[in-house]
């Protein structure tokens, strides 16, 4: 199987220091919002690798649902290119939503020559986001929620580590509650990490992510080389972050 170059990402948690973001949910114990609402896998997928373990599902600033989740692999092999399709039924029983996305995951492994996977590790945890909701989604109105996680494995792929973020800082957004996120993506790999971009998740006390924030930029940056980004706002800075950077490789 050939497969072709891929966009890859890497995760690493990071400490952001205490304290609670403005709407002050974000010191909670809760791993699951709304609670109440079941959040449970296709039919047939009982027994699968990969494990949802928090999710936020909420209004955003703008109107509109916001999706936030963390996903855990509980398997003993790495899950790759893994993505995450997730129905939304309502009360009436009818899907109001079909949504899929990809898992920002940790680690990086060489396929072939030209083919660099991204995977997520024994014991690690992806993330995702989905901000395309549809507008008439009234969260109320839900019944439940049904996923599944899109992935495969592979045997004979080679590890290769990851990108890194360091020297991330919470800035303050005036006037307004608003917060960036600014710090440093490193390319410690020995090929070019193209397009680079990072996206960092909020979370509260138990890990659930709370929002993202996103960079990107449409440059190069070789082997041992970095980049300095400065993300998109949140309204909750939560009491830490788990910050996924990522690039084209191959």
């Amino acid at each position: 199987m050939r497969l072709p170059a891929a966009r890859v990402a890497a995760a690493a948690l990071l400490l952001a220091g205490s304290g609670c973001g403005p709407g002050g949910a974000s010191g909670d114990d809760r791993l699951f919002v709304p609670e109440g609402l079941p959040n449970t896998p296709w039919e047939g997928e009982v027994g699968v690798a990969l494990k949802m373990i928090a999710s936020t599902l909420v209004e955003g600033p703008s109107g509109g649902a916001l999706f936030y989740a963390a996903v855990k692999n509980d398997g003993a092999a790495p899950a790759c290119n893994a993505g995450m399709m997730i129905d939304f039924i309502d009360k009436a029983g009818q899907t109001v939503a079909t949504v899929g996305t990809a898992l920002l995951s940790k680690q990086l492994y060489r396929f072939s020559a030209d083919a660099v996977l991204a995977c997520i590790d024994p014991g690690e945890v992806a993330m995702a986001a989905v901000t395309n909701l549809p507008a008439e989604l009234a969260i109320g109105e839900l019944a439940t929620l049904k996923h599944t996680f899109p992935t495969f494995g592979v045997d004979g792929i080679v590890a290769l580590g990851g990108l890194s973020v360091s020297d991330v800082r919470v800035q303050a957004v005036t006037p307004g509650d608003a917060s960036t996120y600014t710090g440093t993506l490193t390319n410690p790999l020995d090929v070019v990490a193209r397009n680079p971009s990072v996206t960092i998740f909020p979370v509260n006390r138990v890990g659930r992510p709370l929002g993202a924030a996103t960079s990107s930029a449409t440059i190069d940056v070789p082997p041992g080389g970095s980049w300095s980004f400065e993300t998109t706002t949140v309204t909750d800075v939560g009491v830490d972050y788990a910050a996924y950077p990522s690039a084209d490789v191959n």
